[in-house]
């Protein structure tokens, strides 16, 4: 992070927890709103446990299979729509009604369908598949008329014109795509697993703390939901800069 930025960011986040002191200060009940330095004792009690990595370990493997599910499907369902306008006008409805559905809608419905273990992955699959599959759409559009004309020049074959022109220009449409989904990814796959209530998982610990009225320990695993979105949203971006650095040919700045 550029230093000029820094500043900001900790003023910013000073901020938030005095307004938090104060707003847990003025209501003066834990149940409704406990005092930071209780949610980070809490935080630090909770990383400790033994339950600890099985819990966010799970998580991880549903959000990361979701994402993964996510964007091999956006792959096969973006790209020839980019390329067809038929293709594309028949998708448009079902991703409307994807976007149009309350996500927790989805879940329910999703559990008179598949275990509850599965209903986070495959909710998370259908909330981020239309938003990669419309960056991938407007990569394939943007390819650069020229490089298509020259291909077929040089009698290019669909699937080679695919491969060196086509998906090079869409990826960068498809990063940008894909790193919204990845934060979207999390939140749903959370939010399913509180309602579905699969053996183990965050969004499981959150409804089980919710049931025992243990607002801090409901509080400090929001933390750690918002350190995962962070962190891996931060490494996939690293990830994806040197990557399209290295498909550009260029250097890291």
């Amino acid at each position: 992070m550029n230093r000029i930025h820094v500043v900001p960011v900790l003023l910013s986040c000073i901020l938030l927890v005095v307004v938090w002191q104060l707003g847990a200060f003025l209501v003066g009940s834990p149940l409704i709103i406990p005092y930071p330095l209780d949610v980070l004792s809490d935080a630090l009690a909770l990383a400790g446990g033994s339950d600890f990595p099985v819990m966010l370990g799970t998580t991880i493997i549903r959000g990361l299979a979701a994402f993964f599910i996510s964007a091999a499907l956006s792959f096969l369902v973006g790209i020839p729509a980019g390329m067809s306008v038929g293709f594309e006008t028949a998708i448009r409805p079902w991703m409307a009604v994807i976007r149009a559905t309350p996500v927790v809608s989805l879940i329910l419905i999703a559990l008179f369908w598949f275990g509850s273990s599965f209903v986070p992955v495959f909710v998370s699959v259908l909330m981020t598949m239309p938003v990669m599959t419309e960056s991938i759409m407007r990569g394939i559009r943007s390819t650069d008329s020229d490089l298509l004309a020259m291909s077929r020049i040089y009698r290019f074959g669909t699937l080679k014109r695919l491969r060196y022109i086509r998906v090079p220009s869409m990826l960068p449409y498809f990063f940008s795509g894909a790193g919204s989904s990845l934060g979207l990814t999390w939140k749903v796959v959370i939010a399913g697993e509180i309602i579905a209530f699969p053996h183990h998982g965050i969004g499981t610990a959150m409804q089980t703390a919710k049931v025992h009225l243990e607002t801090g320990r409901v509080f400090s695993l929001t933390l750690v939901a918002i350190l995962l979105c962070l962190l891996t949203e931060k490494l996939f971006a690293l990830v994806t800069k040197n990557t399209s650095i290295r498909i550009s040919g260029g250097t890291p700045s």
